[in-house]
C-alpha cells in the first residue's frame, strides 16, 4: 500500500522486517517444542535463540541466488547459529512457517481494527446523544420524506458498527490458527504434540485438519469482514457527501478541500476518499474468494495475490476508520440550513399525519391518499403550503373543517422516540 494510506500502528505490522520477525518467532517456537518433545538435543533452543537475528540484507542476497524467500531466511539463520542451526525448520515445510506467521499478523491486525472500530462506534454514540433533539428532514429515494433527528441517523450508524466489530472479532477467532504438520499436512516428520506445544507458545490453535497450507476460506472470511466494515464506512461517507451538497448544505466536513480553479469550492474530499477506498476492499475480497480453490493440496496461485490484498486491506480499513472518525468528530452542522430544509416542502412532510386524520374521520383510505396527493401536487405547483391547498379542495375541506395538524406534536414524538432508541443502543455500546 502506498504511504498516503498507511498509518501507525498498522503500517509497522506489514513491513518486510515484521514478516521476517514473525517467521523467526514461528521457527523458534517450533524448535522449542521439538526440544521439549525430545526430538532435538537439549540446549538447542537456547543456543540458537541466543545467536540468530533477522538480517534482511543477507536474506536478500541469498534469495537473489536461490530464488526462494523462506529458504533464504532459513539459511541466513543456520549460518548465524552454527552447528545447532541444522535443527532449524526440522520436519516443517515452507507453508507451515509462512501461514502460521501470517495468522499472527492477521490476528494482531484484527485486534487493531477492532480497537479502532470500537472507538469509532463509541464516538458515533456520543454524537447521537449530542444531536438526539436536532430534527432534520428524512429522505427516501433522495426526496423529502418525514422528519427524524440527526441523532437517530448517527445511532443507526453506531448500531451497524457494532455488528462490524462482532464480524471482525469472529474473523479474528477464525484466523487464530496455525499449522506445523509438514508437507501435505500428514505429520510425517513431526509429531502433532510438537505442533500443539509450538502453537500454544504463539497463542494460536492448531487447525483441526489442513493440507500443505491453512485453508483459504479462513482468509476469505477475514477479507469479507473487512470489506463489510468498509461498506459501512462508505455508507457514512456517502451520506455526508449528499448532505453537504450546495443545494442541501446541512453538514460539512471539518476541513473541506478547495479547488485549484474555483476558489469558492468546498469539496467533501475525505468522504469521497472513504467511498473510493471501499471499492478496493470489495475487489480484494473477490480475490480472496478466488484463492479458496487451489490445485490438490496447494498451488502457488494464492501467494502472490495475498502479498497484495491482505496487507492492503488491513492498512486501508485502518486508515478509513481513523479518517471517518476524524470527519465525524469535527463534523460541522448547519442548524439554520436544516431548519430551512424542513420548511422547504411547505408542510408536505406531514402528509401522512393528514392522511391518517382523514381516515380517522371516516374517509376511505384510498380516497384520502389520492386527495392528499392531489393537494400536495397543487401546493408544490402554486407555491403554497399543504394545509392551505387541503382546505381549498372542496373534496377534502368538508372532512377537515376544524382539523389542524400540530407540527410541534409530531416533532415532539419524533424527538421522544429518538431519545429512547438512542438510549437503548448507546447502553449496549457502553
Amino acid at each position: 500500500m502506498i504511504e498516503r494510506y498507511s498509518l501507525s500502528p498498522m503500517r509497522e505490522l506489514w513491513t518486510l522486517e515484521e514478516q521476517y520477525a514473525r517467521w523467526l518467532e514461528v521457527e523458534l517456537a517450533a524448535l522449542s517444542a521439538l526440544e521439549a518433545h525430545g526430538d532435538v538435543p537439549p540446549g538447542t533452543y537456547a543456543a540458537v535463540s541466543a545467536r540468530v537475528r533477522v538480517d534482511p540484507g543477507r536474506i536478500a542476497e541469498i534469495e537473489a541466488d536461490i530464488r526462494h524467500d523462506l529458504l533464504a531466511f532459513i539459511r541466513s539463520l543456520e549460518a548465524q547459529a552454527g552447528p545447532p542451526g541444522r535443527f532449524i525448520h526440522q520436519g516443517l515445510t515452507s507453508s507451515d512457517v509462512k501461514d502460521t506467521a501470517l495468522s499472527l499478523q492477521m490476528r494482531d491486525g484484527l485486534g487493531i481494527l477492532v480497537q479502532e472500530a470500537s472507538g469509532f462506534r463509541r464516538l458515533l454514540g456520543e454524537k447521537a446523544v449530542e444531536y438526539q433533539d436536532l430534527v432534520i428532514v428524512g429522505r427516501t429515494h433522495g426526496m423529502h420524506a418525514e422528519p427524524l433527528t440527526l441523532g437517530l441517523k448517527l445511532v443507526n450508524w453506531a448500531a451497524e458498527l457494532s455488528r462490524d466489530v462482532e464480524r471482525l472479532r469472529r474473523a479474528r477467532e477464525t484466523i487464530s490458527v496455525g499449522k506445523l504438520s509438514g508437507p501435505v499436512g500428514t505429520y510425517s516428520q513431526i509429531a502433532p504434540e510438537v505442533e500443539r506445544l509450538a502453537l500454544d507458545r504463539l497463542g494460536l490453535r492448531p487447525a483441526p485438519v489442513g493440507s500443505q497450507i491453512l485453508q483459504r476460506d479462513r482468509h476469505a472470511e477475514v477479507l469479507a469482514a473487512i470489506a463489510v466494515t468498509g461498506a459501512s464506512l462508505e455508507k457514512i461517507g456517502l451520506e455526508i457527501r449528499h448532505l453537504s451538497r450546495t443545494e442541501v448544505g446541512e453538514v460539512e466536513e471539518p476541513q473541506p478541500e478547495g479547488s485549484s480553479s474555483m476558489p469558492h469550492k468546498r469539496n467533501p474530499i475525505t468522504a469521497e476518499r472513504i467511498c473510493g477506498l471501499a471499492r478496493i476492499l470489495r475487489g480484494n475480497l473477490q480475490a480472496g474468494l478466488e484463492n479458496v480453490a487451489l490445485w490438490h493440496e496447494r498451488d502457488m496461485s494464492h501467494s502472490s495475490v495475498e502479498r497484495v490484498v491482505i496487507p492492503d486491506s488491513f492498512l486501508l480499513l485502518h486508515y478509513m476508520l481513523v479518517k471517518t472518525g476524524e470527519m465525524i468528530s469535527g463534523l460541522v452542522v448547519n442548524r439554520d440550513r436544516i431548519a430551512e430544509n424542513l420548511r422547504l416542502t411547505r408542510g408536505a412532510i406531514y402528509s401522512q399525519a393528514v392522511l391518517l386524520e382523514l381516515v380517522r374521520r371516516g374517509m376511505p383510505r384510498k380516497e384520502a391518499h389520492e386527495a392528499v396527493k392531489r393537494a400536495a401536487e397543487r401546493a408544490a405547483t402554486e407555491k403554497t403550503d399543504l394545509f392551505t391547498a387541503l382546505h381549498e379542495d372542496p373534496e377534502i375541506a368538508s372532512w377537515l373543517t376544524d382539523a389542524k395538524i400540530d407540527e410541534d406534536a409530531v416533532l415532539s414524538r419524533v424527538k421522544e422516540m429518538s431519545r429512547k432508541i438512542i438510549a437503548e443502543v448507546t447502553k449496549e455500546i457502553d
